[in-house]
């Protein structure tokens, strides 16, 4: 026989078991739609790119052109869609083949700006993600060049950087955060 003072509390804990109790169905859980829903958020927000196209160079052996970090130093602002003044360089990276780089936390402004040089015309596949591994932005360099090829999009979320090339192709990737020009 329970006390008293246990009854109530026992009751409610039988009470809140019976309740979740839930029947078994054998029917199988209907199959996901191959089209996207009519309404609703987009858990990817459309992305503004601003896209450079290196240079057509006839010759590929003569001197490099400056990068777009070369630039900034010397006070000039070259890229396109961006305010001039608020550009600046967050990161270098020289790197030969694959690669999966970590973007630094300390960004300034709305785009965010992925440029890519190669020692020698190869192609070259650079790509953003965010933090749960979702693509933000691609661009394929078919070739990467001397000249800087890549761009820039309106993205906040991107933690890291994927590059895909031949094994032994060389490059130097340069990061760069700036506000949004007035248009």
């Amino acid at each position: 026989m329970l006390h008293p003072r246990a009854a109530l509390p026992a009751g409610l804990c039988l009470m809140f078991l019976l309740a979740g109790c839930t029947p078994l169905v054998d029917e199988p859980l209907p199959a996901p739609t191959a089209t996207a829903p009519d309404s609703g958020p987009s858990l990817i927000p459309e992305v503004k790119v601003f896209r450079i196209d290196p240079a057509p160079r006839g010759e590929e052996s003569g001197p490099r052109p400056p990068t777009h970090a070369d630039l900034l130093e010397q006070g000039k602002s070259p890229l396109p869609g961006a305010r001039p003044g608020s550009e600046k360089v967050l990161m270098h990276f020289h790197g030969k083949g694959d690669a999966r780089i970590m973007l630094p936390h300390q960004r300034s402004g709305a785009l965010l700006w992925l440029l890519v040089h190669c020692e020698s015309p190869s192609p070259l596949t650079v790509q953003s993600f965010d933090l749960r591994g979702i693509a933000v932005v691609r661009y394929d360099l078919e070739p990467c060049g001397i000249a800087e090829g890549g761009g820039g999009a309106e993205d906040g979320t991107s933690t890291f950087v994927q590059v895909w090339t031949g094994p032994n192709v060389e490059y130097d990737l340069t990061v760069i955060s700036s506000e949004q020009g007035t248009g």
